[in-house]
């Protein structure tokens, strides 16, 4: 019989629980999905928790916690509903990409079921989701984002929108992209209009979803911030390895921490994100860069637990896990930034964390 005196939390990271069974697994995200999941997990079971999942029949499934094997011809959504019915579920803790609103759709998925969700509010998702809707908001707000306009709107101009100052190249991204998938870089107008020829047409990238931006010099920062009804607190600040590889950006680990320098900066840009979008909730992160004046730019949020999130356990003198439960669960949120540093370099395709897929 279940101990109620122990907390019982549905966990559920979307690429390796099943929400691709009947597709080809993306590897970047999947190996980011496994890494975040086993790190939760991991928090989880040092706390009065008892957790359950599922997971991708292909893919390993994680040590000491209740798992569900979903098939190629399972409907993943319908074994998530089954599980959700169970009476001793007490909360649901879900990773899922922010593309083509599958993070929101688990959102609607839990509270269908009557069940707490550990997150930020649906509304929130759905801001945070779209970068253009989220840049506008912030924007608005005083917080400095970057310029943008959606592709096919921008190539039908005679020349590709100027800015104050002369872009060194462009950047290209899906509005509501996951990582770096379908991200590009791009040195002159030139370039840009001979990508828009070539893919325009392609189904396989979402051409009406591009978004159009100025490259924007500077270092690649994020943050890892929880937040409660009353209080947000930036916790750590981290350094992103980006690298461009024949004009496409990959994303190739993090420092964790090791951006601590500049977190009272960051703590005043979560503090107008705060403001500016109502329901970020529990633990959310950020991108930014930072330019040689030392001034901030917001360039993306995530409404989720972001790949940094891998490291926290290492650098902070508290549990990241049990932090995030009392800020959502009881409105509790003291805690003190991390202390040290850690680097996470994420494995390339095929390399170890891929090799957790069986054969």
């Amino acid at each position: 019989m279940q101990n109620k005196s122990r907390l019982k939390i549905w966990v559920c990271e979307y690429v390796s629980a099943g929400g691709l069974a009947s597709e080809s697994l993306p590897a970047s995200l999947l190996q980011e999905g496994l890494l975040m999941r086993d790190a939760l997990l991991a928090d989880l079971s040092q706390l009065d928790v008892d957790c359950i999942t599922s997971h991708d029949a292909r893919v390993i499934a994680p040590q000491g916690v209740a798992s569900v094997a979903i098939q190629p011809d399972h409907d993943a959504f319908a074994i998530w509903q089954q599980q959700l019915s169970a009476d001793d579920i007490d909360a649901c803790w879900v990773i899922a990409p922010e593309t083509d609103g599958i993070l929101e759709r688990m959102c609607q998925l839990v509270h269908k079921a009557g069940k707490r969700w550990l997150g930020c509010s649906e509304a929130a998702i759905r801001q945070t989701s779209s970068k253009s809707w989220m840049a506008d908001l912030c924007s608005q707000a005083g917080i400095s984002t970057i310029p943008h306009c959606y592709l096919h709107e921008a190539v039908a101009l005679p020349s590709l929108p100027q800015h104050e100052v002369s872009p060194a190249g462009w950047v290209i991204k899906p509005d509501d992209g996951a990582g770096c998938e379908y991200t590009y870089h791009f040195k002159s107008d030139l370039e840009v209009y001979e990508f828009n020829n070539k893919i325009k047409s392609n189904p396989a990238i979402p051409y009406q979803k591009l978004l159009l931006q100025p490259y924007l010099p500077g270092i690649a920062l994020s943050m890892s911030v929880i937040a409660s009804n009353e209080q947000v607190k930036v916790i750590a600040g981290h350094q992103q390895w980006v690298s461009v590889d024949n004009g496409r950006f990959r994303f190739q680990g993090a420092g964790v921490n090791q951006a601590a320098q500049y977190l009272p900066l960051m703590q005043a840009m979560a503090e107008k994100i705060y403001q500016a979008i109502p329901g970020l909730s529990g633990y959310w992160g950020a991108d930014l860069i930072l330019n040689e004046d030392n001034l901030l730019t917001l360039v993306e949020i995530n409404p989720r637990l972001t790949t940094p999130y891998i490291g926290l356990s290492k650098v902070l003198q508290e549990n990241p896990a049990k932090l995030v439960l009392d800020a959502v669960l009881h409105n509790h949120l003291t805690t003190r930034a991390a202390a040290s540093s850690v680097s996470i370099t994420l494995p390339a395709a095929g390399s170890a964390a891929i090799e957790r897929l069986n054969s």
